[in-house]
């Protein structure tokens, strides 16, 4: 009688945890709602629902060189049909050095690129760090592909198949 209680206990537990670990999941599917600066001081609202379907390319110092072979192909084939924004994850970063890091980033790059000096959208996005990540969202702020490291051509062919999906 007592093994027949545990068990259902621990089938009950079980059950629980599995339930738990689903809801648990689906919530790291969304995008969370940001605001940041660029490199020229513009202040980016990024809140969901969106107009469009986003690429969000977050890179520190060693995955930003990883970034501009994913963002080049991407736009190339959707232009404006789709928003694309660069988040730079800049939390190394002493406050004394971030007017020269804002210089060199506005010298490198005409776009705009938003500014994470705290690190917190970074961490909320679950960046991996010297690594390029590409977040395809759909409208409504729901992550649909995470796509880590160098640009590969099944890599982008399955974001593509994504964003044709969107798009349609």
């Amino acid at each position: 009688m007592r093994n027949k209680i545990f068990k259902t206990i621990g089938f009950s537990l079980l059950v629980a945890f599995i339930l738990l670990s689903n809801v648990v999941s689906a919530s790291d599917n969304k995008a969370v709602d940001f605001s940041l600066k660029d490199q020229f001081g513009k202040v980016y609202d990024y809140k969901f629902p969106r107009e469009k379907v986003s690429i969000l390319a977050f890179g520190d110092k060693d995955g930003s060189e990883q970034l501009e072979p994913w963002i080049r192909q991407i736009y190339e084939k959707y232009t404006d049909k789709i928003d694309i924004q660069g988040v730079a994850e800049l939390s190394a970063v002493p406050a004394i050095a971030r007017g020269i890091v804002r210089a060199m980033i506005k010298k490198k790059s005409k776009q705009p690129v938003m500014l994470d000096w705290q690190g917190k959208v970074s961490k909320d996005f679950k960046y991996q760090k010297k690594l390029a990540n590409i977040y395809l969202i759909d409208k409504t702020g729901n992550i649909i592909i995470k796509e880590v490291g160098v640009s590969e051509e099944a890599k982008l062919k399955k974001i593509y198949a994504e964003i044709d999906k969107l798009l349609k």
